[in-house]
């Protein structure tokens, strides 16, 4: 790989150098690597590599688990070199692209990113919310189908600690307000396995969203339909809209087994 030369920049901009060095390293090797295999492959010696990487993880670019190390998604911000290194978007896009057109309706994926979700992929009809939406939205997770879905499969420790540090800030009047319900909605959606948003996040959109993936690498991933409340009511987005949603779930699942590194 390309290694930082030597020369006479200013050490912030070498320090730059080093960091990307360092992040590319990740796409020329496994989905996880140590301090060694990292310094290995930029070509940089170990403190230089462990200095970048305890910046990149207070940033949040980068994950540690005991000894290795992993991307994580919020280098979405940078680029999109996460989905675009693990074939995630093309993956994604397709099978949106074959709902949406089935269904007549847009449908969507995210990835999790406290307190927020990642449009990560969209396949649109029409502009359904005053809020516009394109890869690299972020909306409150707590508020958006997919995003409840992503929260609810959090070990419980990690989702009452989230919980515990924030304030709910409903954004319509038809939002959750109390902490206390809103945990009773996260176990619902847990044990259904998935979500149906009524109105929530803005008034007159509905949504409903299914997991995707598995959570590996700390990367929880969603897809969801929308559709205008006067169009579709709740028990039809369940019934007509849900095993659809599902079946392309399940389809996206199977090809990302061959395109997303296992941890």
């Amino acid at each position: 790989m390309q290694t930082v030369a030597a020369g006479k920049s200013s050490e912030s901009v070498q320090s730059l150098a080093r960091g990307l060095s360092v992040l590319r390293s990740f796409g020329e090797g496994s989905s996880r690597m140590t301090l060694t295999e990292l310094s290995n492959s930029s070509d940089l010696p170990r403190a230089t590599v462990r200095r970048c990487l305890i910046t990149l993880v207070e940033l949040g670019y980068v994950g540690q688990d005991e000894r290795s190390f992993f991307l994580k998604p919020k280098l979405l911000e940078l680029g999109f070199s996460y989905l675009s290194s693990l074939s995630f978007n093309d993956t994604v896009q397709k099978n949106l692209n074959i709902l949406s057109n089935e269904l007549h309706e847009s449908a969507s994926a995210s990835v999790l990113d406290f307190p927020d979700v990642i449009y990560v992929a969209r396949a649109a009809t029409s502009r359904l919310m005053t809020i516009g939406l394109s890869v690299g939205t972020k909306l409150p997770a707590l508020y958006t189908s997919m995003g409840r879905v992503m929260l609810s499969q959090l070990p419980s420790g990690t989702l009452k600690s989230y919980l515990d540090g924030i304030q709910l800030d409903p954004p319509t009047k038809n939002s959750i307000s109390i902490k206390s319900e809103m945990v009773k909605e996260l176990e619902n959606v847990k044990n259904q396995g998935y979500c149906i948003l009524d109105q929530e996040l803005e008034i007159g959109l509905r949504s409903i969203a299914a997991p995707i993936g598995s959570h590996i690498n700390d990367t929880y991933a969603a897809i969801n339909i929308s559709v205008p409340s006067s169009r579709l009511s709740m028990k039809e987005l369940e019934q007509n809209v849900l095993p659809k949603l599902l079946r392309t779930a399940e389809d996206i699942n199977r090809e990302l087994t061959s395109v997303w590194p296992n941890a």
